[in-house]
């Protein structure tokens, strides 16, 4: 039990050396012209918040004793894993409104025990995953004037109802 969290301690602390150099490579992207706030915010909020939530998972994981955790459960894991480097390739073909609506869709339904998987779960999943994206696309375009990949392939009408 013990190397299972020196191993964890380990992961934790790569992620957190990974978002302070994403931290420190976002704070070198040119600030852009419009209202003051351009290209750069977006990298260096999101750096941020993985660096403090990065810090905080470490400080975790080293106050726990060696007898924390059950049985590591992989298959969630890899379909985590599947999902988002399937959501990195389809981003700019598909766009960001669709293949947001897909993953959070399926990554919602990764983490959704067997016993919640319900008619009412499944339509709360589904709505929350067509109406999130669509609102955080509106908002990126009409408040940052930062506009997220469309899609190549894909064109859909009703992004800009906002």
């Amino acid at each position: 039990m013990m190397m299972k969290n020196l191993y964890s301690n380990i992961i934790n602390l790569v992620v957190l050396l990974i978002g302070v150099a994403l931290f420190v490579s976002a704070q070198n992207i040119q600030v852009g012209t419009l209202l003051g706030a351009g290209s750069e915010i977006v990298p260096q909020l999101m750096t941020t918040v993985w660096v403090g939530l990065g810090v905080l998972i470490l400080l975790s994981g080293l106050r726990k004793d060696e007898t924390y955790g059950k049985k590591i459960r992989i298959i969630p894991f890899l379909l985590t894993l599947a999902l988002l480097i399937g959501y990195a390739l389809l981003l700019r073909p598909i766009g960001f409104v669709l293949v947001s609506m897909i993953y959070s869709f399926a990554q919602m339904m990764i983490f959704t025990s067997e016993e919640l998987r319900t008619k009412r779960n499944y339509i709360l999943c589904g709505v929350i995953a067509v109406v999130f994206p669509l609102v955080i696309y509106n908002v990126f375009a009409n408040f940052f004037s930062i506009f997220l990949p469309a899609g190549e392939v894909i064109r859909l009408p009703f992004l800009f109802l906002f």
